[in-house]
């Protein structure tokens, strides 16, 4: 037999697995080339053939691995989420300083004065003026800035802290920024809610929210018998003194806070 058919009589079972085969005489040397193309398609039906599905129990247990995996991160996602809110909250406040500062910088010392309701671009009809946000507006240059990004109610989040003029002038009156004898505990302003107790409520459109008259801090501890929502941030709210510090607070701290000129006394 001469040696091309001796090859490929030697090969021929072969033939069957890896596909075509070429066999030739060269140089006295005798080669195969198989299909490398055919070779591998072979390859991969075979594996294919012999891979298990997942079965029932597999995709149980996975499907258990994630949903404890959601358990264990959407906590920590949702108190990521508050954080970054109250940081939020707590830099507005900050801006709504400087407004009020610049503001009394150019008004005799006299810090915003607040009225009865007045949506925005609107003016009271008592004192002639827009809203105490709206006041500051020239300096704060931004409407986003009153509003706490916990606040699902209304787009004006934050009270003026007028109580002490109230008390004095027994009317709507400015704060005057030279009679507040301690600027470290002088409650400037800070979030409050939508609704209070007993009477009232602060309208969702009122961009002139005050504390002339209900309690804006720490609830029924506050020394008010009406007092606004306040728990927006966990159990407490941000607050503004009037050194331009911002602080959380679970409530009315008598040592921490006053809203009066001369005297540490509550609301």
């Amino acid at each position: 037999m001469c040696p091309f058919h001796k090859c490929l009589h030697l090969l021929s079972p072969l033939n069957k697995t890896l596909g075509r085969l070429v066999c030739f005489k060269t140089n006295g040397w005798t080669q195969i080339t198989v299909s490398a193309t055919i070779t591998r398609a072979y390859e991969i039906r075979r594996l294919a053939l012999n891979r298990k599905a997942f079965t029932l129990i597999e995709l149980l247990v996975v499907i258990a691995i994630i949903g404890v995996l959601a358990a264990l991160l959407l906590p920590v996602l949702g108190m990521a989420k508050a954080k970054a809110a109250a940081v939020r909250c707590t830099s507005n406040l900050h801006q709504i300083y400087v407004g009020m500062s610049l503001y009394a910088d150019d008004h005799d010392e006299m810090f915003p004065v607040s009225g009865s309701l007045i949506p925005w671009d609107q003016t009271d009809a008592t004192t002639g003026l827009p809203s105490w946000m709206q006041q500051i507006f020239p300096y704060t240059k931004s409407q986003a800035i009153y509003h706490c990004p916990l606040d699902t109610r209304s787009a004006f989040s934050y009270f003026n802290g007028s109580r002490a003029a109230y008390v004095v002038a027994n009317k709507f009156a400015s704060v005057d920024r030279r009679r507040i004898a301690f600027p470290q505990a002088f409650v400037l302003s800070g979030d409050t809610g939508g609704t209070a107790t007993k009477v009232g409520q602060f309208d969702p459109t009122d961009a002139d929210k005050d504390d002339y008259t209900q309690n804006c801090v720490g609830g029924p501890t506050g020394g008010g018998s009406v007092w606004m929502d306040w728990q927006r941030h966990g159990a407490g709210q941000n607050l503004l003194f009037a050194d331009g510090h911002v602080q959380w607070y679970g409530g009315y701290v008598a040592s921490d806070m006053t809203f009066r000129y001369d005297t540490m006394s509550a609301w």
